[in-house]
């Protein structure tokens, strides 16, 4: 495979957890998950592990720490460490990736500086804003802004209400490549017997330089569904399946994960 074909695999969407503004609660956590993909018109398939997790140390500073796993055409391994801290209203972090790829198919360096403010409960609103740098081999990088919006919606007779959120994301190649971007919206139903069940629909154009005059412009849209089971107060199940069709490939997978609460 040339390095073009390479990078193009790579950057198929992974099985990721949804919604880092909903994600990124008070509550510390460890989530262990497992996915794999099908990938069409010659891309390779491939799997996924990758651990997740938030230490929280004191009620106004918390450790993070991702590690990921990816088979594909090469084998990366990649690590993020980063910390928040409570700044004003709300939670500042800030966070450093690395990654062991050869081919540039992940950042070399990655540097995001996030906020998150939580309105209360009553409004129900989280926003989360969050600016990053991506560095690949070549001299290719690559700056996101990133934002998101959660709402959590009072209960229900039944006690089962639902939450919200809306994504968007810009992305500025520093080659020939267009602009980037993302929008994604996710719809989840959250039961006082521990099932919640939703789904996240999303498009965009995924856009990103193979080198400084190699350009390449992928728009795509994408289902993804998901059902968790909280098996206790401090455990849960997760399935997600990913659907996407784009104009380079099509792509279905599944994932399973288990988050603990810490």
């Amino acid at each position: 495979m040339t390095k073009r074909t390479l990078r193009q695999a790579f950057l198929v969407g992974t099985l990721v957890p949804f919604g880092f503004a909903a994600q990124a609660q008070d509550a510390g956590f460890v989530q262990l998950t497992y996915g794999s993909i099908n990938v069409s018109n010659g891309y390779s398939d491939r799997d996924y592990i990758g651990l997740n997790s938030r230490f929280v140390m004191t009620s106004n500073f918390a450790l993070l720490l991702d590690v990921t796993r990816q088979d594909r055409e090469e084998n990366v391994t990649s690590v993020s460490v980063g910390a928040e801290i409570s700044v004003g209203p709300g939670k500042l972090r800030a966070l450093f990736d690395t990654s062991d790829s050869d081919l540039g198919t992940a950042p070399d360096r990655k540097y995001a500086l996030g906020y998150r403010y939580d309105a209360g409960p009553a409004t129900g609103m989280i926003y989360d804003l969050e600016l990053s740098r991506a560095e690949y081999a070549g001299d290719i990088n690559a700056t996101t802004l990133r934002g998101e919006a959660v709402k959590y919606y009072p209960p229900g007779p039944g006690g089962a209400y639902i939450i919200g959120q809306l994504r968007a994301a810009v992305t500025r190649p520093s080659g020939n490549a267009d602009l980037g971007y993302d929008v994604a919206g996710v719809a989840t139903i959250v039961t006082p017997g521990g099932l919640n069940i939703g789904a996240e629909i999303g498009f965009g154009k995924i856009s990103y330089d193979l080198a400084p005059l190699a350009a390449v412009n992928n728009g795509y849209t994408a289902f993804k569904p998901f059902v968790s089971y909280r098996i206790s107060d401090t455990a849960e199940v997760i399935l997600r399946g990913e659907f996407v069709n784009s104009d380079l490939y099509e792509l279905q997978g599944a994932s399973i994960g288990i988050r603990l609460g810490l």
